[in-house]
């Protein structure tokens, strides 16, 4: 050992706990088999970038990932592969596929490498397969998702800037209400407020971080205004079936009927909206990237409604449908003919009865 690599050892002694890392990619293989996040760090290079944005945001979004694996997973088992895809400009490049080594679940990357064997660029695959047949299509996919405006060559236009400014002010308006609820008026007054900037967007905003964000939590909410403004009718509907004899089957028929346009809307609420877990504690969240809340109540009268629509409804359509057994097993949503053969209205209607 020469005397410099001896004064190295003892300078690095006097600083404590210090990790040397290879900078090679058997050494990234390693620590992401061990979802290592700090060794990762140390390997890739700072001035490089990963799936073309930084290595900052890169490795953000694979701790992300990890998050993700280590609810059930503590190590990830790597194979090796390759690109198969002949629609990919990456077609042969190798990489690997690791493996949750308790679910199954799995993320692709391809990683290209420099002469010397560090990493030149590491990035996912959606068109990957192992060498060995490893991998379960009916488990999970992880993914790395990098928007437009993350990648080191965006370069922002007027329209992006004011769209984010927009869409980062109507975000915000929601994250200060975190871990707190948020009122009826609230709600309305939020989706009033960003209506205009939800219709201004479409798809190719869905490829910009903030638009994203903004656009499915308005969706997201804008799902929770449209049962708010049903509520009024669904409490009529309520307080008319309380004058129904239910030994007087017509009548039954009669309400079901006037009332069946409220049930196909009401069928998403409990499905999109309010879970068994918000019934019963009386407060739902309002989207699953946030912790705001409401109160159940304030859909009570579109909660009711749909359990009396649940309750008598499909009793009433399988005992008057017209279509035989075999027509209503294939019958499918996207069928021309689909609404009006599901309807109750349409098969009273050919047997005369209303």
């Amino acid at each position: 050992m020469t005397p410099e690599q001896l004064k190295l050892i003892r300078q690095l002694a006097q600083l404590g706990d210090v990790t040397i890392v290879k900078r090679g990619t058997s050494s990234l293989i390693n620590a992401i088999s061990e979802m290592d996040c700090k060794a990762i760090e140390l390997i890739l290079e700072d001035n490089v970038s990963y799936q073309d944005t930084t290595k900052s945001i890169f490795l953000q979004k694979l701790k992300e990932v990890f998050k993700d694996f280590q609810k059930e997973d503590n190590k990830l088992i790597p194979y090796e592969g390759k690109c198969n895809s002949d629609k990919c400009s990456n077609k042969n490049k190798k990489g690997i596929a690791f493996v949750g080594n308790k679910t199954g679940r799995y993320i692709n990357f391809i990683i290209e490498q420099n002469e010397d064997s560090t990493v030149k660029d590491i990035y996912t695959c959606s068109g990957f397969f192992t060498n060995e047949n490893v991998i379960d299509e009916n488990k999970r996919k992880l993914d790395i998702s990098v928007y437009n405006d993350e990648k080191v060559n965006f370069t922002p236009s007027s329209s992006y800037n004011y769209l984010k400014n927009k869409s980062i002010t109507a975000l915000n308006e929601i994250k200060q209400h975190n871990d707190c609820e948020i009122s009826k008026e609230q709600i309305i007054t939020w989706i009033k407020s960003y209506e205009e900037l939800y219709n201004s967007m479409n798809w190719i905003n869905n490829f910009y971080k903030h638009h994203y964000s903004f656009y499915w939590l308005y969706y997201h909410i804008n799902e929770i205004y449209k049962f708010l403004m049903i509520e009024n009718e669904a409490k009529i509907a309520i307080d008319e079936f309380k004058y129904i004899n239910l030994d007087n089957e017509i009548d039954l028929l009669k309400w079901l009927v006037k009332y069946e346009h409220l049930y196909y809307e009401l069928i998403l609420l409990c499905a999109n909206i309010v879970t068994e877990e918000s019934l019963q504690t009386g407060n739902c969240v309002l989207h699953k990237d946030h912790t705001v809340y409401f109160k159940t109540n304030i859909l009570q009268n579109c909660i009711d409604l749909q359990e009396l629509l649940e309750k008598h409804y499909y009793e009433k359509l399988n005992k008057y449908n017209t279509l035989s057994q075999e027509e209503q097993e294939n019958q499918m949503p996207f069928d021309d003919d689909y609404e009006k053969t599901s309807s109750l209205k349409y098969h009273l209607q050919i047997r005369g009865i209303i």
